[in-house]
């Protein structure tokens, strides 16, 4: 069985996960030519079929089958309702919490194939418990994982056209932190989430410490604009055909908006942010071999770190730091702008071996570099090509 369940214009609520199935498509009602984008700005996509979640559950459209295929969501508002394409893991019990799926699996059993995620519009998604596997941590902050979408397959994924606006729901948070000498009421940071994982965090965790996963093929993510405030934009691993440059994962076109002059006061929910933190605050993050990141955009802003005087490190414009073997090879970087905000670099960060890649009429934000970084043990720097980049390559 299968087909496209249409949801004319309207609004739906629903209290849990909207669990679909191989072969199904969900599909609102037509937004037309509507964009994402407009350049660097949000367009004007705006679905007239509305879903909406539990604020702050991190609920929404859910398949986490290993062998699940062909199936997707097209032109639906989802208001508080991620997008959750994730891959099958092998977990501690029966029980499916995210406890056991996010810190106590063991292996990755498949990723399925097939998936599309195309012409949605996403807000508010958050979790807001900052560690779903300690109990006793009270504070309510968003959970470091959250992420509006993410979509999981060993190939053909399309991401696309999708708009995850500024967030439409405020509230305050009152806050007992380690080594804060008051209680902290502060504002409750709905997009300080992932914005785009594509085959990366979940299998950065598992893969990182059980073996590894084949990198996946056919995967396109373009046209999409991702507002965030913390962590990362758009986030990926990928493979091409072994031998061609930019042959791997297709990133084309989309835009990253971080929020500037905001403020980060813990970024586990625990303990007070100082200036040696990291929020990420990072555009691009890609693993993987072959990828093909072409005119994406970026404003990029790290954050001030509660009560200090320090930004949060980090801010990087495109950065791969960790991949199969710890290898940057037969990248293209073509044409990325990151020079709307106030950081923003372009790097390969302390890799094994930085071989074949081409960097091509990039432009970093003012100030920051374009290149690789290498240390003692991480220096295998060759066969690179770099021209027309704004500043000039070091490094490659």
């Amino acid at each position: 069985g299968g087909g496209v369940v249409y949801f004319p214009a309207g609004s739906y609520a629903f209290s849990s996960n909207i669990l679909i199935q191989s072969n199904i498509v969900i599909r609102g009602d037509s937004t037309g030519s509507a964009k994402a984008k407009k350049g660097t700005q949000p367009g004007s996509l705006s679905p007239k079929t509305i879903f909406t979640c539990k604020f702050g559950e991190h609920a929404g459209v859910f398949n986490n089958d290993p062998k699940g295929t062909n199936f997707g969501i097209v032109n639906v508002h989802l208001d508080a309702c991620a997008v959750m394409f994730w891959p099958g893991l092998k977990t501690v019990g029966s029980a499916f919490n995210l406890k056991s799926y996010w810190w106590e699996a063991t292996d990755i059993e498949g990723m399925g194939a097939s998936k599309l995620v195309l012409g949605n519009r996403i807000h508010d998604v958050t979790y807001t418990h900052p560690n779903p596997s300690d109990s006793s941590v009270k504070n309510t902050w968003p959970w470091a994982f959250s992420t509006a979408i993410a979509a999981y397959s060993d190939n053909n994924t399309l991401v696309a056209n999708n708009l995850l606006s500024k967030a439409t729901k405020s509230m305050k948070t009152t806050l007992s932190l380690k080594d804060a000498n008051r209680s902290l009421t502060v504002e409750y940071p709905v997009d300080n989430r992932y914005g785009i994982d594509a085959n990366k965090i979940l299998l950065g965790g598992v893969a990182g410490k059980y073996g590894g996963h084949k990198c996946p093929d056919a995967q396109v993510v373009r046209d999409n604009y991702v507002y965030m405030n913390g962590r990362v934009g758009v986030s990926w691993s990928g493979g091409g055909d072994g031998k061609t440059v930019g042959s791997g994962t297709q990133m084309y076109n989309n835009h990253v908006e971080v929020a500037a002059g905001t403020t980060c006061w813990t970024v586990d929910g625990v303990r007070l942010m100082t200036g040696h933190d990291t929020n990420e605050n990072r555009g691009y993050d890609q693993s993987g071999y072959e990828n093909n990141v072409t005119m994406n955009t970026g404003h990029i802003n790290r954050q001030k770190a509660a009560d200090t005087s320090y930004m949060s490190v980090d801010g990087e414009g495109i950065l791969q730091q960790a991949s199969t073997g710890n290898d940057g090879i037969r990248n293209l970087w073509y044409k990325n702008d990151l020079s709307g905000g106030s950081t923003g670099y372009l790097a390969f960060y302390n890799l094994f071996n930085v071989e074949y890649n081409q960097l091509i009429s990039n432009t970093a934000a003012k100030g920051e570099f374009i290149g690789a970084v290498v240390d003692a043990t991480h220096h295998n720097v060759q066969h690179n090509q770099c021209k027309d980049n704004h500043p000039a390559c070091i490094r490659m």
